[in-house]
């Protein structure tokens, strides 16, 4: 005579079916959630990379067509002890210097007056956009027609063309 089990000890268990079917499933998911962490931290890394140069591009934007418009002289010497200078700006008692430095990434306005240099971060550039992302187009180096406009490239991402950004200096400038 066969006697029967209880309940509890007839349904303990995984079959091996069930076992199988869970190892494949966890085995795609090993496989498939390390390349979707790696892809997700790869964008994570080029948006903010292109939010960074955004953000430096509209700092320059904002104080440099006022420093353009109200400069007497633009040219590219060195001025407030800043030897890699992208554009000098200058009127009386105070000079102003755009500068890129390439070991930083860092685009600054540096500010000097009787009263002491002020330097700004206008923010950083992706170094891979190009190794001078910020260049002078038109001042010391060309010849500008009067007013004379002054024209800074910008190459933010590589991925993206140069914007242009270019001021007119006002009209009693010499």
């Amino acid at each position: 005579m066969r006697t029967q089990q209880p309940a509890e000890q007839r349904e303990s268990g995984f079959t091996l079916p069930e076992l199988l079917v869970t190892i494949v499933i966890l085995g795609i998911i090993a496989t498939l959630l390390p390349q979707a962490i790696v892809l997700g931290l790869r964008v994570t890394a080029g948006t903010e990379k292109r939010v960074a140069a955004t953000s430096a591009l509209g700092a320059l934007g904002r104080y440099f067509y006022g420093d353009v418009h109200g400069a007497d002289e633009v040219t590219t010497a060195p001025a407030c002890g800043v030897t890699a200078v992208i554009v000098h700006l200058g009127r009386p008692g105070t000079d102003i210097v755009y500068t890129y430095d390439p070991p930083t990434a860092a685009l600054e306005r540096v500010t000097c007056t009787d009263r002491g240099v002020v330097t700004t971060l206008l923010g950083r550039l992706d170094p891979a956009a190009s190794t001078r992302p910020v260049t002078l187009t038109c001042g010391a180096e060309t010849s500008c027609t009067s007013p004379m406009e002054v024209t800074l490239t910008v190459q933010s991402d590589p991925g993206t063309p140069p914007t242009a950004l270019t001021a007119v200096r006002r009209a009693g400038a010499s």
